[in-house]
């Protein structure tokens, strides 16, 4: 990670993570979770919106949430940085290894690419496009993960294989539940990539059926209001549609205006901080210098002088030359004042007032630098507002044009739509037009499904069929967890969309609510260890990243939690976590079964400044990342002594 802000005291940071768990332990505001999201905006160029709608498909929530990638790293780095801000990765996958670089602010553009096969030869190595360099690397990317698709990609990483602080449950979402099962339970991922656009298909021309029959009923309704006959409406077909599009693109350019206007006055207000900082400075910066003069210090640091002797540049009249220094060095050395000529008694300047000058100096440095900052960020803000501002002027004249166009045949209070003529007319037309609507979406739905249903079929059959691998695999590890007997079953949620069932010691739980939050989560992780268990091959290795997960856990469950992690990971695969470093069983747990061959455990707090109140406690961070350290270290001895 190079020129990372938000870890001040390791800003340029470079990581090697090994085979097993490597563990970013740290206190809270570290950045814990900023690494996680570096690290899958470096993979795959986005990182999840947590406020974001429900997911529809893997296309779209790839789309959706390249925006929100764009403006994810505002705030955590600093604004001069924003250009050379960069994640650089080194990884696997199958024979050949990626070396890639992307700025944090560059969802769709990699700034370095270098692939290299087994043996050796290099199979892409691109150096004049940024976005034709990512477009290597998700058509390389496809091949090695067998894949057919980058959002498919894009979808595993952070619905499968991370758990954030969304803390999104893949087991009780069956509109991710469906793609990812499709994904992992062997049907070719064409027909995966085939059954999502389906899935979607299906349940967009559902809804637009609905909405058809909803204004069909409302225009009959309507019609036996009226009691009147006479209209044709075919000239205000689809007027309120596009009128409401155009209401709401002023709506989203009036808020991004907004935003950027409060942003810009914010940044503004920085600038004038830093630049009233910087005023006072340069004055006390005037008035110490002016106190050495008095106690007959050379005049040679004064900071119209020393400009002139560097630059070569009068700083009173602005002449340039090369005999400006000269002429100024013989005045200097006749100890006379380059100014007025007035002779300078000589003597020397006390140690006092020289620090005293060197301290606001210093002083003088960081504000500049600040105020700099400040300039850019002010720049930057106002042209985005000059461009919100366009935006927004444009979309307003648009609907005011189109409103002065159709001003009689809007919809108004009264009715849905507006007409000089006769209004039952309108109705009786709007719903045969809505009644064609709806034949026409249902039997669009109708195809959809009936192209769906062989790709059911062979999922069904494809669990059935691995059945006996995933399910005991998922009971194991829930079992480490809960202590209980679970099983797992697949079900219909409606005739679209798959569904997984919990069993709970013979009893059937389909509600959320029949568990606790923690052990929905961990249930939810268990599933996707399985998952994970049952989409690679024995030997194969894959990484995981869960993002603080003791939560609200006991003591007691924080322990299984551990054990639960450690046999995931001793079955061959690797897991990137953090944690709050705590008194924390989950990672003594983790550490005791791994042993410091499988866990490498890293003091977060190394890396970021601690706030005041962390930082008077520091003592009860160092007791806790020993305690940890100590399990690994008694794990590994007594390894060793087995094998002796």
């Amino acid at each position: 990670m190079q020129n990372f802000s938000i870890y001040r005291e390791r800003p340029t940071l470079e990581v090697e993570i090994r085979r097993g768990v490597f563990c970013l332990a740290g206190a809270n505001g570290l950045g814990k979770s900023s690494f996680l999201a570096a690290i899958n905006f470096g993979l795959t160029g986005i990182v999840t919106n947590p406020d974001r709608s429900a997911f529809a498909s893997t296309r779209k929530f790839y789309t959706n949430n390249l925006e929100y990638s764009r403006h994810y790293f505002d705030g955590r780095i600093d604004e001069l940085d924003r250009d050379i801000a960069e994640v650089s990765l080194t990884f696997t996958v199958g024979s050949r290894r990626y070396d890639l670089t992307r700025n944090l602010f560059e969802p769709e553009a990699l700034r370095f690419l270098r692939v290299v096969d087994e043996a050796g030869e290099i199979v892409s190595l691109d150096t004049d496009d940024d976005e034709r360099r990512h477009e290597n690397y998700k058509r390389l990317l496809l091949e090695d993960c067998r894949l057919s698709s980058f959002d498919q990609f894009v979808f595993i990483q952070h619905f499968l294989l991370t758990f954030d602080e969304r803390r999104h449950l893949l087991f009780w979402d069956e509109q991710v539940t469906t793609p990812m099962l499709y994904l992992a339970f062997g049907i070719h991922a064409e027909d995966a990539k085939r059954a999502d656009e389906l899935t979607h298909a299906v349940n967009r021309a559902e809804s637009q059926r609905r909405n058809a029959q909803w204004q069909a009923t409302t225009a009959r309704r309507r019609m036996k209001e009226l009691g009147v006959d006479d209209i044709d409406e075919a000239a205000f077909e689809g007027l309120a549609e596009k009128h409401q599009n155009l209401v709401d693109q002023v709506d989203a350019h009036a808020n991004e205006l907004h935003r950027r206007q409060r942003e810009a006055a914010d940044a503004r207000l920085d600038l004038a901080d830093a630049s009233a900082e910087y005023q006072a400075l340069r004055h006390q910066y005037d008035q110490v210098f002016s106190q050495r003069l008095k106690a007959h210090s050379a005049p040679r640091l004064h900071p119209l002088v020393a400009e002139a002797l560097q630059t070569n540049r009068c700083s009173v009249c602005g002449t340039e030359g090369s005999h400006i220094s000269v002429r100024l060095s013989e005045k200097l050395e006749s100890h006379s004042c380059p100014l007025c000529d007035s002779a300078i008694e000589r003597g020397s300047p006390t140690p006092d007032s020289l620090e005293s000058l060197k301290r606001v100096d210093a002083d003088l440095s960081a504000t500049r630098e600040r105020l700099k900052a400040a300039q850019v960020r002010r720049d930057r803000l106002d042209k985005a507002v000059d461009e919100a501002l366009k935006l927004h002027s444009s979309s307003t004249q648009a609907l005011e044009e189109f409103e002065t166009a159709n001003e009689k045949a809007l919809p108004t209070a009264d009715a849905s739509i507006a007409s000089l003529l006769d209004q039952r007319r309108v109705a009786e037309a709007e719903r045969k037009r809505a009644m064609e609507r709806r034949d026409e979406w249902r039997d669009k739905r109708d195809a959809a499904r009936r192209e769906l249903e062989p790709l059911q079929r062979a999922l069904r059959s494809a669990y059935e069929t691995a059945e006996t691998e995933f399910v005991p695999a998922f009971r194991e590890l829930a079992r480490q967890f809960l202590g209980l007997d679970l099983d797992v079953f697949l079900d219909m949620a409606d005739k679209t969309r798959f569904v997984l069932g919990l069993e709970v010691q013979g009893t059937r739980r389909r509600a959320t609510t029949a568990l606790s939050e923690s052990q929905r989560f961990f249930i939810d992780i268990a599933l996707r260890m399985a998952l994970i268990q049952q989409m690679t091959e024995p030997g194969e290795t894959v990484t995981s990243y869960i993002d603080t997960p003791e939560g609200s856990l006991d003591i007691a469950y924080e322990a299984r939690a551990g054990a639960m992690f450690g046999k995931f990971v001793r079955s061959g695969k690797n897991m990137i976590m953090t944690a709050n470093i705590n008194a924390n069983q989950l990672l003594l747990r983790l550490a005791e079964v791994c042993r410091s061959e499988h866990m490498e455990l890293v003091r977060m707090t190394d890396w970021s400044a601690l706030s005041e109140v962390q930082a008077s406690e520091e003592a009860l961070f160092d007791e806790a990342y020993s305690r940890v350290e100590a399990v690994l270290s008694a794990a590994a001895e007594q390894q060793s002594a087995v094998e002796q």
